[in-house]
């Protein structure tokens, strides 16, 4: 207000207080909570943006509200700045949309951060305390650059075609009844496990935002999987984190459930939960990295993450497409992703949307297929195949979207491969006792030169002693202390890891129990003896 005088009265003064801002809707969830601001305003560099406003943030002075227009852009009159926080609560737009606090199925839409895909999308928005979230789903190029420098580069090599055809499957997972699915890739540094990652990161936007680390927190990891709600998770290096750490975010990312936390009030927050398909590498396989803390990876874990050995004529990688090495091609693709990006899922997105089949149904069609390839299927491996099943679906689907530019049946005969390859590294049947089969061996393995001795040897260890080794028949038998025994099997219960062990043929009972008496160096002793060979295995 001006100042009054004697003859006229206080009267209204426009004051500026920042750029074009306007609130034109009022947001809230199905519950009629969460409710907030939709905002459109200009930037400093007069670029158009749209953020669905938590309400919250309006509480106490506006400080994080602030913090968050200043950061996307907005041109504050610094003076002024307090009184924006009031004049978006004073406004009442007639519009209302509903709010999705996570991406993902809303109603039949499609929720990415920066938009809604599908019919009615103009009736949702995504709702999140921070602005930076809508720069995740980005796009640079066209899909048919995307297909021509990123996409033709897959038919001829397996791990590639399943790695972007997982990238489409996590759009699938509610609409085919499955909770998760989660794929390991392992083998040798610089043999191209990246590159499929990399490839698979594209398909949604820039690769290196989708490039998580397994050395994240647990609390890291949990986010970063509610971020992508129905839709891919990629985590890199599970050789770089702490073994102890990988195991609970297996569990935690197979289960979908975050941690219970309380607000403020010591109320139970709302849980966050999300539905995910997971791809993941490192030098290790799974078992052998928790082995390292002496943990054995469970059998559910490991049929919920798919672990499968890089394979190929030049390390992941089959057909180079002509060019002259295994690590130029490697570099091509990560170069050509970097460039091209973020169309392929908008695409997919904006024809799933609309798709009206029985999807379940279609995809017991695929699941069938690997069946009459692999002949009759454990309940473990009837898992597994419905995931590669699932996998295989999307990329045909992709193709038949008109997104991939491959030959149909491309991608399922990927799946069909990688799912004997799994099968052959896994070993037919169930999984717990080969698992402990391995477990052991690996133990060996790894500790096989620094925690044995011949017991002909009478040198003393530096280190701990598990046993000690000795040569029957030219074929080496590992002589396990009861202690040394207990830390190769980990958690696992002793007199049960000892009858499985014996029912695989890789220990050798004595005559009246599971150890036999054996002279040694220092005396005599009682041990459990492995034998590792091919009768046994």
């Amino acid at each position: 207000m001006s100042k009054g005088t004697k003859e006229e009265p206080p009267a209204p003064v426009d004051v500026r207080l920042c750029g074009p801002l306007r609130v034109t809707a009022t947001a809230r969830n199905k519950q009629g909570r969460e409710f907030g601001q939709v905002l459109e305003f200009v930037d400093k560099l007069k670029h158009s943006k749209r953020w669905n406003m938590p309400s919250k943030l309006l509480a106490g002075r506006g400080d994080d509200l602030l913090r968050e227009l200043f950061d996307s852009g907005l041109d504050i009159c610094y003076k002024q700045r307090s009184r924006i926080a009031e004049y978006i609560s004073e406004q009442r737009p007639k519009a209302t949309v509903w709010t999705a606090s996570a991406c993902g199925w809303f109603d039949g839409v499609f929720v990415l951060p920066n938009q809604v895909i599908g019919d009615n999308a103009e009736s949702v928005m995504y709702q999140c305390d921070s602005a930076k979230a809508l720069d995740a789903y980005t796009q640079a190029g066209s899909l048919d650059d995307w297909q021509s420098h990123v996409a033709r580069y897959c038919p001829g090599n397996p791990l590639l075609v399943l790695a972007v055809s997982q990238a489409f499957s996590g759009a699938l997972l509610e609409k085919c009844s499955v909770d998760g699915i989660g794929v390991h890739i392992f083998g040798e540094s610089s043999k191209g496990k990246t590159s499929g990652m990399l490839l698979a990161g594209s398909v949604w936007g820039e690769p290196k935002r989708f490039n998580r680390s397994w050395t994240a927190t647990a609390n890291g990891l949990e986010s970063a999987a509610t971020g992508v709600n129905d839709g891919l998770l990629c985590l890199d290096e599970m050789s770089k984190a702490a073994a102890d750490e990988v195991s609970n975010s297996l569990y935690m990312l197979a289960n979908g459930i975050g941690k219970q936390r309380a607000t403020a009030t010591g109320s139970a927050r709302a849980l966050n939960t999300w539905r995910v398909s997971v791809l993941s590498n490192g030098e290790e396989s799974i078992e052998a990295h928790l082995l390292k803390a002496g943990i054995i990876a469970k059998a559910g874990e490991l049929v919920r993450f798919l672990q499968l050995p890089i394979f190929g004529n030049y390390g992941a990688f089959n057909d180079l497409h002509g060019v002259e090495s295994g690590r130029a091609f490697s570099t091509l693709l990560a170069q050509n992703s970097a460039r091209y990006y973020g169309t392929a899922g908008i695409a997919y997105l904006e024809k799933l949307t609309r798709d009206k089949r029985d999807f379940a149904g279609y995809l017991s069609q695929f699941v069938a297929v690997i069946e009459k390839q692999d002949g009759a299927l454990s309940p473990q491996e009837g898992r597994a195949a419905r995931a590669f099943a699932l996998i295989g679906m999307a990329g045909e689907l992709a193709t038949e979207y008109g997104i991939t530019g491959w030959l149909e049946r491309t991608a399922m005969d990927a799946a069909l491969q990688c799912f004997k390859q799994w099968r052959n590294h896994r070993g037919k049947g169930e999984l717990e006792p080969k698992q402990l089969v391995d477990t052991v061996r690996h133990y060996v393995e790894l500790y096989g030169d620094a925690r044995f001795t011949s017991t002909t040897d009478d040198t003393r260890l530096n280190g701990e002693r598990s046993g000690y080794w000795r040569e029957v028949d030219s074929v080496r038998q590992w002589l396990f202390s009861t202690a040394g025994f207990k830390k190769a099997i980990g958690n696992a219960d002793s007199k049960q890891a000892a009858r499985l062990l014996t029912a695989q043929g890789v220990l050798i009972p004595g005559r009246s129990k599971t150890v036999t008496q054996v002279k040694h160096s220092g005396g005599t002793s009682w041990f459990y003896v492995i034998q590792f060979n091919s009768d046994a295995e």
